[in-house]
Order: C-alpha cells, then sequence, then structure tokens
C-alpha cells in the first residue's frame, strides 16, 4: 500500500506543469542568464580594469631642498651639527626625492601598472575630472612634502604630513585599491620615522648623540636606495584544487534554490488532498497518518532527487560544467534529497494542522528568497562571516558548500561535514513534522 501511495504521490508531482516549469526551466534559465552575465567576475578572478588616477603636488621640491638648506646653515643649528654632518646631509639632500619614490618605484611598478595608470597634473584639471567620472581617484602630496618627510627622517623633529586621496564614489572598488597603495608607502616613511625616534633616544641615554646622527644618514640613504621593493600581485590557488567558474558556481546555486519549491509543492498537494478528500479517505481505509506522511516524504525526496539529476545533467551538456567527483555529487544528492523530503514532511504537518496553505505559501514566496541569499545562491557569502555561518545551516547552504567544494577538486571524504549537517537538518524536520502530525488527527 506504501508503495502505491508513492506512486500516487509522484504522478501527481509529474503533473503538475506550473511545478515542472518553476523547478527545471526556470533554473536553467537563471543559470544560463547569470553564469553569461558573470564569466568575467569569477574564475578568471574579478577584473575592473585599470584605474585612472591624478598626481598632484601642491609644494615645489624645489623651495622645500632650499627651505632645508637654509635650516641646515641657520643658528638654530649651530653646536648640535658638525661641519662634516652638516656637509653629508646636503650631500644626501641632492640624491634624496621621496616624490620620485612614489612616482617611479611605486606608481611605475610593472605590477602596479597593470591596475593602475597616472597622470600628474595640477589640483584644479584634477578636481573637475574626477567630476566628470574620468579619474578614479587624486592623490594630492601637501605643500612642504619634501622639506617635512627630510626633517622627520634627518632631525629630531616631528612634523606633520598627510598625503589625501579623493575617490570618486562610483569607483569605490578602484579608489580603495589606490588609498591601499598610497598607505603603504606612507607607512613606509612612518616606519623610518619611529626608527630615527627609537634611535635618538637610546642615543640620548647612552650620551652617544654624535654616532646617532651618522646612523640616521644611514638610515635616510638605505631607505632611499632601497626605495620600495620589487611589488608583486600574485594570482594563487590552492595546490591541487580548481577554480569555480560562473557556469559552475550558478548551476550549484540555482539547482539548490529551486529544489526548495519541492519541498513547497509536496506540503501543497497534501492540503490539496485534505481539501478534496482524499485525506479522509486514505485514513479511513487504514493507511494511517504514517503512511501518508511516509509516501509524502518518499514522492517528494525522489523527485528532488530526479530534478537535480536534470539540472545537473543540463550544465554538464550546455555549459561542461565539471561538477567534481561522482560520488561526492551522488552522496550530497542524495543527501539533499532527504533533507527536502524532510521538510516537505515538516510543511505538510503545518498545513494540515492549519488546515490551509499558509505555510507552503510564506515558505514559497519569503523563506526561500531568505534561504536563497543566506545560502549564496545570488553571489558569494564567503567574505561575509554571519551569513556564512547562518546558509550553512540551510538546507540549500549546506548542499552548495559541499557541491563547490567537489568541483574545486575535494575529495569525498572531504565533503563529510555537509553530509553530516544535512542529516542534522533531516533529523530537526523529521522530529519537528512529527511533533505536528500529532495535531493533524482529527482533521
Amino acid at each position: 500500500m506504501l508503495l502505491t501511495m508513492i506512486w500516487k504521490d509522484l504522478l501527481v508531482i509529474l503533473k503538475d506543469k506550473k511545478s515542472l516549469l518553476i523547478t527545471l526551466c526556470m533554473s536553467a534559465i537563471l543559470t544560463t542568464i547569470l553564469g553569461f552575465a558573470f564569466q568575467g567576475m569569477m574564475g578568471r578572478g574579478l577584473s575592473i580594469g585599470r584605474a585612472n588616477i591624478a598626481m598632484v603636488s601642491l609644494g615645489s621640491r624645489e623651495q622645500d631642498m632650499e627651505r632645508i638648506r637654509e635650516f641646515l646653515d641657520s643658528p638654530n643649528l649651530e653646536g648640535r651639527l658638525t661641519d662634516e654632518q652638516r656637509k653629508e646631509l646636503l650631500e644626501l639632500l641632492g640624491e634624496m626625492d621621496f616624490e620620485d619614490i612614489l612616482y617611479e618605484k611605486v606608481l611605475g611598478n610593472h605590477e602596479v601598472g597593470e591596475f593602475i595608470r597616472y597622470e600628474r597634473m595640477g589640483l584644479e584639471e584634477a578636481e573637475a575630472l574626477l567630476e566628470k567620472g574620468e579619474l578614479a581617484a587624486v592623490v594630492v602630496l601637501p605643500e612642504g612634502f619634501t622639506y617635512n618627510t627630510f626633517m622627520n627622517l634627518a632631525l629630531p623633529y616631528r612634523n606633520p604630513i598627510t598625503i589625501e586621496v579623493i575617490k570618486h564614489p562610483d569607483h569605490s572598488i578602484k579608489g580603495e585599491m589606490v588609498s591601499g597603495i598610497v598607505k603603504g608607502f606612507s607607512d613606509a616613511l612612518s616606519a623610518g620615522i619611529i626608527a630615527k625616534k627609537v634611535l635618538l633616544e637610546a642615543a640620548i641615554e647612552n650620551n652617544a648623540g654624535d654616532k646617532a646622527m651618522e646612523e640616521i644618514e644611514d638610515l635616510i640613504s638605505g631607505m632611499y636606495h632601497v626605495g620600495v621593493r620589487e611589488i608583486r600581485i600574485d594570482e594563487v590557488t590552492v595546490e591541487g584544487k580548481r577554480k569555480v567558474s560562473s557556469f559552475q558556481y550558478y548551476a550549484v546555486g540555482m539547482a539548490v534554490m529551486f529544489i526548495l519549491y519541492v519541498a513547497a509543492d509536496g506540503a501543497q498537494y497534501s492540503i490539496d488532498e485534505l481539501n478534496n478528500g482524499t485525506y479522509r479517505r486514505l485514513i479511513m481505509a487504514g493507511a494511517g497518518r504514517l503512511r501518508f506522511f511516509a509516501a509524502r516524504f518518499a514522492a517528494t525526496a525522489l523527485f528532488a532527487l530526479m530534478q537535480f539529476t536534470v539540472l545537473q545533467y543540463y550544465s554538464k551538456l550546455v555549459f561542461k560544467t565539471d561538477w567534481g567527483s561522482p560520488l561526492g555529487v551522488a552522496l550530497i544528492s542524495i543527501f539533499l534529497a532527504v533533507a527536502v523530503g524532510a521538510l516537505a514532511v515538516l510543511l505538510s504537518a503545518v498545513n494540515l494542522r492549519l488546515k490551509n496553505s499558509k505555510a507552503s505559501t510564506v515558505f514559497q514566496t519569503v523563506v526561500i528568497q531568505v534561504f536563497a541569499l543566506l545560502g549564496g545562491s545570488f553571489f558569494p557569502v564567503a567574505g561575509i562571516p554571519v551569513m556564512r555561518l547562518l546558509g550553512n545551516l540551510t538546507v540549500n547552504g549546506a548542499a552548495m558548500s559541499g557541491f563547490l567544494k567537489l568541483m574545486m577538486g575535494y575529495s569525498p571524504s572531504e565533503v563529510t561535514g555537509t553530509l553530516i549537517t544535512l542529516s542534522g537538518i533531516a533529523l530537526v524536520f523529521f522530529a519537528a513534522g512529527a511533533y505536528l502530525a500529532a495535531g493533524a488527527r482529527e482533521v
């Protein structure tokens, strides 16, 4: 009798053209659209193009150098520097150009140049181009940049230096990239200033001022001649693992999302059988609630497995999608189908207890969208810890995590966590459904 009931329920599902359209056709269509839409952002990495920026210097290096020479020759330093130290600092000044480090060795670096293209111009011109959206950012070096940098590094002074980065709101990612590179440059200068401060404090404690000045000269010279070490921007993946393409990602994302509709449809069929008297006749014929819910579970799980298999082979045939280990895919698919069947039991019990289809309706219109968002069906949530944690506790999110691992080259033994999570979710649904089914005794 149970097999007959399972076959009956399965035929009901297969004859529902609207359900088939949603669970199969819509999933395939969205996979195709999203796969093509995001193919440039996944698998080959995010492509945002080069950032056009303007470099603006509000001061003059020649004027700053003249100010430094005047300061070194001023009476303020009489007795603090020997003639030899003053001469060495002046020689070092002629060689030193920290603006040149920023322009040539940082922004002019080959690796950085693949992401950033800079042009030196005045502030008004730069702001005008930024306002038009032709620039992603404007980097402004303050007046007295060379003078203050030299004073901070070579002498016991601490003059504030603020390098301003003005970003266009429509180029936020490029703007943050520019800010990060400029911050790295300013951090390098700050490290030299801190090193100088520590050196001077140690020299004062040990009464070794002359020796400290010699060391400071070596410090400045070393910073300038070493400059910024070679910058390399490498795109690295874990050894033995593969990248996931947009078609792979959305084939999984849409499949695990639309499989949830199968559970909601199963619950809807239960309330339909209540309304047309089938449920009462089954109970009176001695089928019992246990067989009723067991048949609902089995039919839903079987159709969910069939649906997922069809979508899997669609993506394989049309987009040449590699799903990874066949054994791993089969295991997760079966456990996913079982969890969906258990979910159908829970929703059916709620519908029968309420004697309406509100539970399945709310689940279809609201809950599935929330689960899809948390589970990563719309976009990757790996970088959002809270969403990743909550998503892994959903049926679709847990399954998606496992399938993506298989696509990256993980073995079936490495996705046992996914299988355990799906088993736990299924048990919770079964237990909640059994509890609620007790209230549907006299419908």
